[in-house]
């Protein structure tokens, strides 16, 4: 069981770090020029189109996404738990390194500004709606996974820290719950009524009626089979919170089974109009790997991915932290 924990760790980092990279590189770009640029579908570390913001970067190297996730994980780490004045300082050490940003959420930069100045972001109306706030929540749900509402609860307070509002509150709840429910195997996702199940589980960690009901949108996309491009259409690709999440988890769980296609359908969801595909790439990333364990991200993209050893020790390490607050119910 142990292991199976440990593999599911690495995983859903090393598959969240994947999925960002890979999808890093066609964000903002239309089927139609990524077509015509590449040939196909991407499937591998690409050199980043022209037109994508990601432009100039190697192809196996990922985005400030992945940045700040990594930033929470070392806090997490070294300080064996939650230390929110620990993670704002590396954020803003990070912020002080403008050599080192790849095209980061300007949200997330006034945030940290106003912050590094003592100022709360919320005086001045800061609002975000980005799914970029909920990604780091992922780290919250490793190291609450046994126990979900706990879980929910710690993605909020590192999401809303640089990112405020209901839709943040409510998406990094969702996220980080998901992925404590993905580790510790809840349901049997083979079983379709097992899907719907997951899917009512998630409304509770939702405070807001309208993100219940897209979570029935996601229920019936599933029950029609539908295919990626009408889920595009019906439920968005866009950086709002509430289109990524959604079609991350309709892609998750309508390719059980096939986690490869899950994770390539991720990173190619930009659709007719272009998507936040490296986004979108993470958080199926990290549920894949949060279901099925490290092996499910293929060897050749999980080894070469950016600082892949140093995420992967940064996961054991954040296993075995999480093994003593599950030990102790969280009280440690």
């Amino acid at each position: 069981m142990e292991d199976v924990l440990l593999s599911k760790f690495i995983g859903t980092v090393l598959g969240a770090a994947v999925g960002d990279a890979l999808g890093k590189g066609v964000e903002d770009i239309t089927e139609d020029e990524v077509m015509e640029f590449y040939g196909g579908r991407i499937e591998n570390f690409e050199t980043p189109h022209p037109s994508s913001p990601a432009y100039g970067q190697l192809p196996e190297e990922t985005s400030d996404e992945t940045t700040i996730f990594k930033l929470l994980l070392e806090s997490l780490t070294e300080r064996k738990g939650l230390d929110i004045k620990d993670f704002l300082n590396r954020l803003i050490d990070w912020y002080d390194r403008e050599e080192t940003h790849r095209y980061p959420d300007p949200m997330l930069l006034t945030a940290v500004d106003l912050l590094s100045r003592g100022i709360n972001p919320s005086s001045h109306g800061l609002v975000s709606s980005s799914v970029e706030g909920i990604l780091r929540s992922a780290a919250m749900g490793m190291l609450h996974y046994y126990n979900p509402e706990l879980a929910a609860e710690g993605g909020k307070v590192v999401s809303l820290l640089t990112h405020r509002g209901n839709i943040i509150k409510d998406a990094s709840a969702l996220y980080s719950a998901l992925i404590a429910h993905l580790i510790r195997g809840d349901f049997y996702l083979e079983d379709f009524r097992e899907k719907i199940r997951l899917l009512e589980e998630l409304k509770k960690y939702l405070s807001e009626e309208k993100h219940k009901k897209i979570l029935d949108k996601v229920a019936e996309l599933l029950m029609e089979s539908a295919d990626l491009e009408t889920a595009i259409n019906t439920l968005g690709n866009s950086t709002y919170a509430f289109e990524a999440l959604p079609l991350a988890l309709f892609i998750f769980l309508s390719n059980i089974g096939n986690p490869y296609e899950a994770l390539i359908q991720a990173v190619n969801s930009y659709g007719s109009f272009g998507g936040d595909t490296d986004a979108i790439g993470f958080l199926v990333g990290s549920m894949v790997g949060a279901y099925y364990g490290e092996e499910a991200i293929p060897y050749h993209l999980r080894e070469n991915v950016e600082n892949a050893e140093k995420l992967k020790e940064l996961a054991e390490k954040l296993y075995d932290v999480a093994s003593q607050y599950a030990t102790f119910g969280g009280s440690k």
